[in-house]
């Protein structure tokens, strides 16, 4: 019997502008990007960040801090760093279908002057998924997605890892993220806030948060390959994750923990072949995650004004 396998992949989810304007959205962004930078530089068990898969946040950060270029390249060409492949992060039903396509476009250019984007069509909040997704993802050369949102009553029916295709057949591996995006987040924290701040972690805590991980995962996949999205909204990279770490293999001894990319996650699913159900259509329900639909409208009071 192989081990079971868990990848813990550190990320984070960034809105340019929500609850804050652009501007301070973007001082934090330059903070956080910059300890990105140094910890993958200088800790050893610090192996490998997801930057949010979308590429405008690079241009962001480098339009004040452009000497960090040459570093933001070299991260990304030696794997440790993963950026893109979109340009922002879209919400499938505001845009067309064009949109989704040169957004797609627009972001590989960005990524290439950077080392290149990794492969995933990675759409972590996205409210709802269009079923011709699949087919614009095989058509820009990426076999898989990675989302929180979306999946509505045939839930019951599916596994958190299943094929997903689209009306004309084109096909992807689809992952839902156990406990959603922000699943693993803060690990070793009892809030997120408190992973923003110098609180010292609690490598016990982390151990009891990914064991509920693994038990929700056990209740919704018949294999043992387990994603663990160990970030949230616009938090820095996590603190001591060497002690993390070694906490969580002395409470699992038989589980292997890989401080690594989604890439190298679904190529381990893909290994195991544990994947046999499929899905076709539009993914638009709130059975796990909620859809914000009302993000599609203007607010009927300013449309009145």
């Amino acid at each position: 019997m192989t081990p079971r396998r868990v990848f813990l992949v550190s990320h984070t989810h960034w809105d340019r502008e929500w609850y804050l304007p652009f501007h301070r959205f973007r001082v934090l962004l330059v903070d956080v990007v910059r300890q990105v930078l140094d910890r993958l530089e200088q800790d050893p068990a610090f192996e490998h960040f997801l930057l949010d898969g979308q590429a405008v946040l690079l241009e962001d950060y480098l339009e004040i801090r452009p000497e960090d270029a040459g570093r933001v390249e070299a991260l990304v060409r030696s794997g440790a760093l993963s950026i893109g492949p979109w340009y922002v992060l879209p919400d499938e039903f505001l845009v067309s279908g064009e949109a989704l396509v040169r957004n797609l476009l627009a972001g590989r250019r960005v990524c290439a002057r950077l080392g290149g984007a990794q492969e995933v069509g990675y759409l972590p909040d996205s409210f709802g998924h269009a079923a011709q997704l699949p087919q614009i993802l095989r058509r820009a050369g990426i076999d898989s997605f990675v989302f929180t949102r979306g999946r509505g009553d045939e839930a019951d029916d599916l596994d958190h890892e299943f094929f997903w295709r689209a009306p004309d057949g084109s096909e992807v591996l689809a992952i839902h993220q156990v406990g959603g995006y922000c699943g693993g987040g803060a690990l070793g924290h009892e809030r997120y806030e408190d992973a923003r701040t110098s609180r010292e972690v609690d490598p016990a805590r982390a151990v009891e948060q990914v064991r509920a991980l693994l038990e929700e995962h056990a209740r919704g996949s018949p294999g043992d390959v387990v994603l663990v999205s160990n970030g949230c909204d616009h938090l820095p990279p996590p603190r001591d994750l060497g002690r993390i770490l070694a906490a969580l293999r002395e409470a699992f001894p038989d589980t292997v923990f890989t401080h690594g990319s989604l890439a190298e996650y679904l190529e381990a699913v893909r290994e195991a072949g544990f994947v046999t159900k499929g899905f076709e259509g539009e993914m638009l329900g709130a059975r796990e995650e909620l859809i914000l639909s009302g993000v599609r409208s203007s607010r009927l009071p300013l449309k009145q004004a």
